[in-house]
């Protein structure tokens, strides 16, 4: 009987560690397709068909990726132009069944032909059973006169 016992811990853990390395994976991919800014699609099969994004520093939320990556994150914006073909460079990534958090810093950009400094981030990532995205959250350290513009922007768009 005791023997039972340890053959059912042992495998319960390495089922937890083969999803958690296999999250850690995913999580590499994921921000590995992000920082280079082109494929859209690839991005898209990442997420489940319910699906919440929240951006704290600029206030916004949307249940669309695709309207994330196209018009949020300004994917099809050709007047953002990276130095390089990486956007970001990500320093850490921690896993585990049900999460990926990513922590780094964007690379410097152009917008209008403004520069734009590099900031850092924090991306938590909420998975479901099947390791989709149910829940994207942001955390960017943006530049006051991004913060300014998005404000702008969202006040007068606003409905009374």
């Amino acid at each position: 009987m005791m023997r039972i016992i340890v053959y059912s811990i042992f495998i319960l853990l390495a089922v937890s560690c083969s999803t958690e390395s296999n999250n850690h994976q995913l999580g590499e991919r994921f921000f590995e397709i992000y920082s280079k800014r082109a494929e859209i699609d690839k991005m898209l099969s990442f997420y489940a068909d319910e699906f919440e994004y929240e951006n704290i520093g600029f206030s916004s939320s949307t249940n669309d990726p695709k309207f994330l990556y196209e018009d949020f994150y300004g994917w099809k914006n050709p007047s953002i132009k990276y130095e390089s073909e990486n956007s970001i460079t990500v320093t850490e990534i921690l896993s585990n069944k049900y999460s990926i958090v990513a922590k780094g810093y964007t690379m410097p950009y152009l917008y209008n032909g403004n520069y734009v400094e590099g900031n850092r981030f924090v991306i938590w990532l909420e998975l479901d059973d099947n390791s989709r995205i149910i829940k994207q959250t942001d955390w960017f350290d943006y530049p006051m006169s991004e913060i300014i513009e998005a404000y702008q922007l969202k006040q007068s768009i606003s409905i009374d």
